[in-house]
């Protein structure tokens, strides 16, 4: 019987086509993924694999063709597997990280030169396909799916200018283009990809470095906030570049920046933060002749679960009241939009309590320019769109792995949403003076 069944698999294996249109397309597109000569009402596993380095990343989902042996990934409902439902990107954001991979793994691109290659397959009947990769496992079909961050003729130029460091990314064209500062938050370092992804769409994007990379500072804590303005005085002088104003785009410690320049600098013309507090946070920061005071980490607060992760969420001094009230931002003093992108379930940062204080601020003070983007059972990575949900995440800094927050299907749905009106902010505001 067992020799029966192989004849049997390999005779599906080549009639079955596996069709993903485009075979090559930037992260945040949509692919259509469809299964097509399956035997009427066959029970099948898709399976998504992914390498990147060392990490291993896999999901999978059970189908059942329709009348005609057909699976059309966009109309017909999973039925069970890592997501269920009809949903055309499951196979993408519902990865994780394959068995043996160690705890606090997040996935980033840091080569944005080559894409991420996705291996899809379809197996006969419905299975756990998480376990070993390394069994086999008999494939009736398979296809190899580019996710790319940089787009074609998307130019990559290091950063070098003045104290400036990091990596500038422009789209085809001579321009002039809106330009976008992307900052990210407290691991340091040079975070590329969103940049790249932001030039892919149309944007002068600078990825910017501030500590731990090259010759700036080795801490964080070492920082100014005149390095930032000095960033975005050199973006807008670009000759390729719109003259009137740049955007900020912040995640965590990255957002907190953000605001700082929204608030205190009149060439932004944008700002978005994303998970972010809108307090200073862990050190003062100098600022020309001033220092803004911080609300600072109190370790005694931490949460740590019986696995040895760390939860931050109520680690900060309280920014609600004297001291820590003195390190809010002035954001009320922006004259430019500001959107705020915010977890309910973000276990670093009370993202939605800071926003709350800030937009509080801003109303006392008659200000309208504010947009909130509150997603519930989301965390504190709020990435582009189809980007693997990390709920936890190894962080340098504390030498252990910290709790991210959220749960992977409305934690995607607040990725696809937030990436989409994050740009189209920066579209409708970059070419227009701020109000």
């Amino acid at each position: 019987m067992l020799h029966i069944a192989r004849i049997q698999c390999r005779k599906l294996s080549s009639q079955v086509q596996l069709l993903v249109t485009p075979g090559k397309a930037l992260v945040d597109d949509k692919v259509d993924i469809t299964v097509e000569r399956l035997a009427p009402r066959q029970p099948v596993t898709l399976h998504a694999r992914l390498a990147e380095g060392a990490a291993r990343l896999q999901s999978y989902a059970h189908y059942r063709a329709d009348d005609t042996g057909r699976v059309i990934v966009a109309k017909q409902r999973s039925l069970g597997g890592l997501y269920s439902g009809v949903d055309q990107m499951g196979l993408f954001w519902s990865m994780q990280p394959s068995p043996g991979q160690k705890p606090g793994f997040r996935l980033r691109k840091k080569d944005v030169s080559t894409p991420f290659l996705v291996d899809l397959s379809v197996h006969d009947g419905h299975s756990d396909v998480m376990g070993d990769e390394n069994l086999p496992r008999p494939r009736l079909a398979t296809k190899t799916v580019e996710r790319w961050y940089l787009g074609d003729r998307v130019k990559r130029i290091q950063v070098k200018e003045g104290r400036v460091r990091g990596t500038l990314f422009l789209p085809p064209g001579d321009g002039p283009f809106a330009g976008v500062i992307d900052i990210y938050g407290s691991g340091g370092g040079l975070p590329e990809y969103r940049a790249a992804l932001l030039a892919s769409r149309g944007f002068a994007a600078l990825a910017l470095a501030y500590f731990a990379y090259d010759d700036l500072p080795k801490d964080i804590s070492e920082i100014d906030l005149d390095y930032f303005e000095e960033a975005a005085d050199w973006l807008v002088s670009l000759p390729y570049v719109h003259s009137r104003g740049v955007g900020v785009l912040g995640t965590s410690q990255g957002g907190q920046l953000a605001l700082c320049m929204a608030a205190y600098m009149d060439k932004v013309g944008a700002a978005a933060a994303v998970g972010s507090p809108t307090a200073v946070v862990g050190a003062p920061l100098p600022y020309k002749d001033k220092v803004f005071p911080c609300v600072r980490w109190i370790p005694d607060r931490f949460e740590v679960t019986k696995e040895g992760f760390i939860n931050l969420v109520n680690g900060l001094e309280d920014a609600t009241k004297e001291p820590g009230l003195k390190a809010c931002i002035e954001v009320e003093k922006a004259q430019c939009p500001i959107m705020f992108v915010a977890g309910e379930d973000d276990l670093n940062v009370q993202a939605v309590p800071f926003a709350n204080q800030a937009i509080a601020r801003m109303k006392a003070h008659g200000k309208t320019n504010y947009t909130l983007l509150q997603y519930p059972r989301s965390g504190h990575l709020i990435e582009p769109p189809y980007t693997p949900h990390c709920s936890l995440f190894y962080h340098n800094v504390y030498d252990k792995c910290i709790l991210m927050g959220g749960e992977p299907k409305s934690h995607a749905a607040a990725q696809e949403d937030s990436w989409h009106k994050i740009l189209d902010l920066f579209r409708k505001q970059l070419d227009t003076k701020c109000a």
